[in-house]
């Protein structure tokens, strides 16, 4: 099974030319990307900086046939009207906002059970994702910030579904903490979805409704989660 990861990079598509505004083309492995004082990035470097969300990239046109791209750091100000303005991230194609999930069991390390029966009056929060998905890795910190908030709350449920083995997944989170409760050999669960592209992050109600479901990594995406979280909360009189 082709297993694909997904990360929505902050863009400017506003690229600078000669004499008028071209298209602009998203780079890759092969292209020339600098910092704002020209010095050459390696790719894996640019890549990391440009999926915080603190980083804007133009392409630059030299002459018809040649370009290259600069990253520059985005301010403060420039951050937070960047987030303010965000919109909701489009939902993925395993699950459908509004619709019900049927509860299925769950069983994670260290224990954990999650059965059918307990899904009634929880908010369920499951993030689909396996270890050598660079974007899953990238949101980990931003997860366990929503864990953390909501660490009182009995009702909220976070739960990582990975594909890896139980030893692969406890080295990993032995180095790079992830606060949710873990399930691991999570292949069966993701089948039954039918997720071939990772991470997925998907918020179930009180209900049993999909109230979002994402696909990929944006940066600042995960401000959503606890948006919706917070919504779910609410009494349903108060529900918009």
């Amino acid at each position: 099974m082709l297993l694909l990861c997904f990360a929505a990079w902050h863009l400017n598509s506003n690229a600078q030319t000669n004499q008028k505004t071209k298209a602009f083309n998203h780079p890759n492995e092969i292209s020339l990307v600098t910092d704002s004082s020209g010095k050459a990035l390696p790719y894996e470097n640019w890549k990391k900086l440009l999926m915080t969300g603190e980083y804007l990239i133009k392409q630059i046109q030299v002459g018809t046939d040649s370009l290259y791209y600069v990253l520059n750091k985005l301010s403060k100000e420039e951050i937070a009207e960047s987030i303010a303005n965000m919109p909701q991230p489009d939902q993925g194609p395993y699950f459908t906002n509004g619709e019900p999930i049927k509860p299925f069991a769950i069983k994670g390390i260290n224990k954990f059970k999650f059965l059918p029966e307990d899904w009634a009056g929880k908010i369920v929060v499951i993030n689909f994702w396996f270890i050598n998905c660079l974007p899953c890795r990238v949101e980990i910190p931003e997860l366990n910030n929503i864990v953390t908030k909501y660490l009182s709350d009995k009702e909220v449920v976070f739960i990582a579904i990975c594909l890896d083995p139980q030893n692969d997944v406890e080295k990993f989170i032995k180095d790079t903490p992830f606060t949710y409760q873990q399930v691991v050999d999570g292949k069966s669960y993701a089948d039954s979805f039918g997720i071939q592209q990772f991470p997925v992050n998907v918020i179930i109600d009180k209900q049993g409704i999909v109230r979002y479901n994402t696909i990929g990594y944006g940066p600042h995406w995960v401000k959503f989660i606890d948006k919706v979280i917070t919504e779910c909360q609410k009494p349903a009189a108060l529900k918009q």
